[in-house]
């Protein structure tokens, strides 16, 4: 039956393609799939590089994960946070912030704290350390987008348009679930 359903939802496709073309697409995803686990790497090496002389945030820096510094940097844009403000503002899962804001806390990089009369509700607040690595963080972002802008430079503006669309579709889809 599953496979009567894969053959008709093939039999409503927009378009029909080539299959060397199919394939280059996906062969292309999972190249960029690469790209960006190399990038989390040459992230860290820059992040690194830029504080070589203070051992102590070269330390911290080496434990954190890419997802930590992006959790960092909610809490640093927003100043002070609970973990509803970052899941919904920032797209993190509550269960992802619950973890990562643990692990935070005991770097030292933020402060939990409770309000008054509510101690289920946390509230997240940066630390002197943690507003060291958060600028560092905010530093490393500007590196990025100067990198976007550069490469970006070559394309008409409608082709980023296409570009932008097509990757938030993308985003929005699952190759593995049946989305429309």
């Amino acid at each position: 039956m599953s496979s009567n359903k894969n053959k008709a939802a093939l039999l409503i496709m927009k378009h029909t393609h080539d299959e060397q073309l199919l394939q280059d697409v996906f062969e292309a995803f999972r190249q960029f799939a690469i790209k960006i686990q190399q990038e989390d790497d040459d992230e860290a090496a820059w992040l690194l590089s830029q504080c070589s002389d203070d051992v102590e945030v070269q330390t911290i820096l080496k434990e954190m994960t890419p997802m930590m510094l992006h959790v960092l940097d909610g809490i640093g844009k927003l100043g002070a946070a609970n973990g509803i403000m970052l899941s919904s503002r920032f797209g993190f899962p509550k269960g992802t912030v619950s973890k990562v804001t643990k692990r935070l806390a005991a770097l030292g990089l933020i402060a939990i704290e409770t309000l008054p009369g509510n101690k289920k509700e946390l509230h997240f607040r940066i630390t002197k350390m943690g507003e060291t690595i958060y600028r560092l963080h905010e530093r490393l972002d500007e590196q990025i987008k100067l990198g976007a802008v550069r490469f970006s430079a070559d394309y008409s503006p409608e082709q980023l348009i296409f570009v932008r669309d097509f990757m938030q579709k993308l985003n929005a889809s699952s190759f593995v679930r049946n989305d429309e």
